[in-house]
């Protein structure tokens, strides 16, 4: 799977409309799309837009790039600056509870963008380290619903968890810092900035089984 995060700033007073805006003409827009998995929005925990979309393959994102830029286009009075977009294959994943195309109900959404690995070290070790470390002590933790690590070059990715809810995060937020202290010791050069939102506004266009991603 491949993943593409865009980040804006937004002019004041324009967060709710730039989600309904994703949620009324984005989303629409897109639906019958080859190779889109799922496509979600939401403000973040410093007042940002945050969207992301779901993919089966680089190429089919890349094929879809301008209907993309061009849904997209249409929220640029809303924004305040030129839109950052991190994307990149997914290299680790676990899908904890299985998500229905058909679901409705909001989440909690996590995103993990860290400053780069160690010496020595690649984004293929930080996989790994999620993969065999992160995921497994999530196993047992309630709401957690899913996981994922994208690799954006060989030294620097971002990763992300979703949740029931805010609640069920900060119910585990001990196993959270855990693994982020054994990364950052062992693995990337500083602590990770954590983006966080109630994402309300999202769909997916197939079912997310439980399993490794």
């Amino acid at each position: 799977m491949f993943v593409r995060l865009t980040l804006a700033d937004v002019k004041e007073g324009e967060i709710d409309n730039t989600l309904e805006y994703v949620k009324n003409t984005v989303i629409p827009s897109y639906d019958g799309v080859s190779g889109l998995l799922g496509i979600a929005a939401c403000a973040t925990n410093d007042g940002r837009f945050m969207a992301w979309s779901t993919w089966a393959n680089e190429e089919a994102k890349e094929a879809s790039i301008d209907k993309f830029n061009q849904a997209l286009a249409g929220a640029a009075d809303m924004l305040a600056g030129q839109p950052e977009v991190m994307e990149g294959p997914m290299v680790a994943g676990q899908q904890y509870i299985a998500v229905s195309k058909d679901g409705e109900e909001g989440f909690f959404a996590r995103f993990v963008l860290g400053g780069g690995t160690q010496e020595g070290k690649t984004y293929d070790d930080v996989a790994e380290f999620m993969s065999n470390t992160v995921y497994p002590a999530y196993e047992n933790v309630e709401g957690i619903f899913g996981t994922g690590a994208c690799k954006v070059d060989d030294n620097s990715g971002f990763s992300f968890n979703f949740w029931t809810s805010h609640d069920a995060a900060h119910a585990a937020s001990d196993v959270i810092s855990n693994v982020v202290k054994d990364a950052v010791t062992n693995l990337i050069k500083e602590a990770p900035k954590e983006l966080t939102g109630e994402c309300n506004v999202w769909k997916n266009y197939v079912d997310f089984p439980v399993g490794k991603i």
